[in-house]
């Protein structure tokens, strides 16, 4: 067994069972769930624990493989490229919508080449400052940078990720100048932070738990339209002035497209089910995340949206990989 890759295998049911008509469910092999990020990462945690319900519900063995690099882009490509036989997912998030404005060239198309399975979670982004600097909430922060515009620097996790996005935003919106620091990881961007070298970021808010619970960083707000249920406490930027302001990490399964509607289907059920299940909502939840409830007719019409949404603030924002 590698380092990459872990199979899990729970039998319980089958999925002929499930659908009714053997003739509609694929078979027992084993299923292979690709994403394209670095093991031990939220969208990988993320990844084990579909991986993990639908060996439960569905009886199959369920293989997780890490494909990282090229922005998700490389992990995307396979499974393009895969049979659309059921055996190759796409477990996959926010990158998947803003790549194709960001990375030119690609051999597939995001909105025309993958069928969604299903979403799983959604995960808010996090405003955070030094614990030096004199501010409370997003209205001190903005006076501020205002009356110290040398120190108006915003850290970021990578050219063109959902925090480059979200800080460019919040910049247009501030009307405030502010410098986009990118980093390639966490690890630094955080340190510099907490430092004071930086006094702003945006990160994943599952990653600042720790951070937050030894008061090294302080919280000002997120980036979701609702409150964290993990931080009910911190309010959003919609709340602080910024009323348009949502952008969401969100995590979800993709096919290619021509795999069969009752593949889909009997892939989507146990999708369906673990999301109103207690135990799993919790382990979401842990990873900073909340579920996102609806199937995968609703769950094609969300990634359809975000892809076009991100387009279009790509666009308004101009923001480029160079």
């Amino acid at each position: 067994m590698t380092k990459l890759k872990r199979i899990f295998t729970v039998a319980v049911l089958s999925l002929a069972a499930m659908q009714g008509q053997a003739a509609d469910a694929p078979d027992k092999s084993a299923i292979h769930l690709i994403h394209g990020q670095a093991p031990g990462g939220t969208t990988d945690a993320m990844a084990r624990l579909l991986a993990n319900e639908w060996s439960k519900r569905m009886g199959v063995d369920v293989v997780v493989e890490t494909r990282p690099g090229g922005g998700t882009t490389i992990a995307a490509g396979v499974v393009a490229r895969a049979p659309a036989d059921g055996k190759t997912v796409l477990f996959t998030g926010s990158g998947h919508s803003s790549n194709p404005f960001l990375i030119p060239n690609l051999t597939f198309d995001t909105a025309r080449d993958f069928k969604a399975v299903g979403l799983v979670a959604a995960t808010p982004y996090l405003l955070v400052t030094t614990p030096s600097l004199p501010v409370s909430n997003v209205a001190e922060l903005l006076t501020y940078l205002k009356a110290h515009p040398d120190q108006a620097t915003v850290a970021i996790t990578s050219i063109g990720s959902s925090p480059h996005i979200a800080g460019a935003l919040f910049r247009k919106q501030s009307g405030i100048d502010m410098e986009l620091v990118a980093y390639k990881g966490s690890s630094a961007q955080v340190s510099d932070v907490i430092s004071g070298r930086v006094p702003v970021a945006f990160d994943n808010i599952a990653l600042m738990g720790p951070h937050l619970q030894a008061k090294t960083l302080k919280p000002l707000a997120v980036t979701s339209k609702e409150r964290s249920p993990m931080y009910p406490d911190i309010p959003t930027l919609a709340e602080s002035g910024f009323p348009d302001f949502d952008i969401v990490g969100w995590f979800g399964a993709l096919v290619p497209v021509q795999t069969p509607d009752s593949i889909v289907s009997a892939y989507n059920k146990p999708i369906v089910e673990m999301k109103q299940d207690p135990a799993f909502i919790d382990s979401v939840k842990k990873l900073g995340a909340t579920v996102i409830p609806g199937d995968n007719v609703a769950a094609e019409q969300f990634v359809q949206n975000d892809i076009k949404k991100m387009g279009k603030m790509i666009k308004d924002l101009n923001i480029k990989l160079q």
